[in-house]
């Protein structure tokens, strides 16, 4: 029942790998989505090789179970970085969360050049199997699992303001479903520590659930394949150019205290910004992006970021959904647009949903758009 279960886990992660490396936009997040999901497969592969106790027939296949975990942890930091980070670009430091399974493949290299004898011998002690599984080794991996979901989820909610100062669009902001995804890994983690410990000191009534968390991997992979295919799942980061730029912290004066950006240009260039909101609207169009914008100015994208900080004390989700909800009360209240729904005109004034239209007109307005245009109404027929 077990093997089967893993096997269509396999089977799944199979095709979600493929799906992930044909889609044709952001393919550095696909890709690395797609190597996880590849680990884990090979992972569960060898978890089947274990449950059928075929490490005896395959012994060559034995401990590399020790060694794939460690990608895991690297991989879903750098899965996070690439989704969340509008500047993310791979870069040689990162190869440094590697560094684990560097030195654990270094560690078991001498078991690995062993010869079959040897290894047979060896796995003919299911004591000293038993007791090398649950060793120091695999107790450490237990820990880095957990800290490097735990560094994934710091980068996850410290890039969420950053994603607000690149985009206008809320879908292209939210990416919910990576929240999800990290917790539950987390949970997955922390219960396969429960299991770990309780298998290797034989606690009664919790050791027989230690195959479980190996089934929760299965279910993870359903649940990806899910949201891929039934859910708008973001996976679309901001174009970043080479240079990097200081990252947002919460006070403006302080974020930019280092700035070269001069008073007087940039008093130039919001009246630059002003004037192209008001002649172009380029806030009608509801995918607009910072680096969209920036182009239209012809300038650096930071200095636009800056000046829309600094000069109008909002980010950039804010600046332009306020230009799209004043369009909206113009053409809300047009006698020739009264046919249309207030959704309907939200979405020609650059909203891309109801749910952000009416988060954004609460805030601005302190009343729902049905109130406003209402009392709007009244007010003129007085």
């Amino acid at each position: 029942m077990i093997t089967a279960i893993l096997l269509s886990g396999i089977i799944q992660g199979g095709f979600l790998a493929l799906m992930l490396l044909r889609k044709p936009s952001n393919q550095i997040a696909n890709r690395i989505l797609a190597a996880l999901i590849l680990v884990l497969m090979s992972h569960l592969f060898l978890i089947c090789l274990d449950v059928k106790d075929l490490f005896l027939a395959y012994p060559h296949f034995s401990r590399l179970s020790w060694l794939l975990p460690l990608l895991y942890g690297p991989l879903i930091l750098l899965l996070t970085q690439s989704i969340t980070d509008p500047d993310f670009r791979l870069h040689c430091r990162q190869w440094l969360s590697l560094l684990p399974f560097a030195v654990y493949f270094l560690i078991l290299l001498p078991y690995f050049a062993l010869p079959a004898a040897d290894k047979l011998a060896y796995l003919s002690d299911p004591r000293l199997v038993a007791q090398q599984d649950f060793g120091r080794m695999n107790t450490l991996t237990n820990y880095l699992h957990v800290g490097f979901v735990v560094g994934a989820l710091a980068t996850f909610y410290r890039n969420l303001r950053k994603r607000t100062d690149h985009f206008s669009n809320s879908e292209l902001i939210d990416v919910h479903w990576l929240k999800e995804f990290l917790w539950i890994v987390l949970s997955v983690m922390l219960f396969s520590v429960v299991t770990f410990y309780a298998r290797k000191y034989r606690l009664a009534y919790l050791e027989s659930i230690y195959p479980a968390h190996f089934l929760l991997v299965v279910v993870l992979v359903y649940w990806i394949a899910f949201k891929l295919l039934h859910e708008k799942t973001a996976l679309t980061p901001v174009p970043a150019p080479p240079q990097a730029h200081p990252a947002h912290e919460a006070e403006p004066a302080i974020k930019y205290a280092k700035s070269s950006l001069s008073d007087a240009l940039s008093d130039d260039i919001a009246q630059r910004i002003t004037t192209l909101m008001h002649s172009e609207k380029p806030y009608l169009d509801n995918n607009l992006t910072l680096v969209e914008l920036a182009a239209r100015l012809d300038i650096p994208r930071h200095q636009l970021s800056q000046v829309i900080n600094t000069a109008f004390g909002v980010n950039f989700f804010e600046f332009v959904n306020q230009y799209r909800l004043q369009e909206f009360k113009i053409q809300a209240l047009d006698p020739s647009n009264q046919h249309l729904s207030l959704l309907g005109i939200a979405l020609e004034c650059g909203f891309n949903s109801k749910a952000t239209f009416n988060q954004a007109f609460k805030k601005l307005e302190g009343t729902t758009p049905s109130d406003f245009v209402r009392k709007s109404r009244e007010s003129v027929l007085k």
